[in-house]
């Protein structure tokens, strides 16, 4: 499966919200990006909504970028959800959704309120 894939669009109110949740909390320095962000490609598996940042369509894929926000929330049917933003100093990079419970398909953003940061070492 490839990393990602590219998909250009412009960031959708519910990811809008989710950031803006996430940025208040953990880097509140980015608040001002989220209407400049786009959206440049989304996962390789195609079905989960993670999606890969730019500020113009033109700019490249940024993979593999450290790990800046990481959090847990609930899925529609009970499952749980990590969300995590990817970046580097002075842009997100990646906003990616994984099944914590081992769900093969994630494809709803959890709602903003199960969101909990995510605990080392539990």
């Amino acid at each position: 499966m490839k990393y990602s894939i590219p998909f250009k669009r412009e960031l959708n109110d519910e990811e809008k919200v989710l950031l803006h949740f996430l940025f208040t909390r953990e880097k509140p320095e980015w608040l001002d990006l989220i209407n400049k962000l786009k959206v440049i490609a989304r996962s390789g598996c195609e079905k989960c909504p993670s999606v890969l940042f730019g500020t113009s369509f033109e700019d490249e894929i940024k993979p593999n970028q450290p790990l800046l926000i990481d959090y847990v929330g609930t899925g529609i049917n009970g499952e749980s959800i990590g969300v995590a933003v990817f970046g580097n100093d002075i842009l997100p990079t990646e906003l990616e959704f994984w099944s914590i419970d081992g769900q093969e398909n994630i494809e709803v953003i959890p709602s903003i309120e199960s969101l909990k940061p995510m605990i080392a070492g539990c």
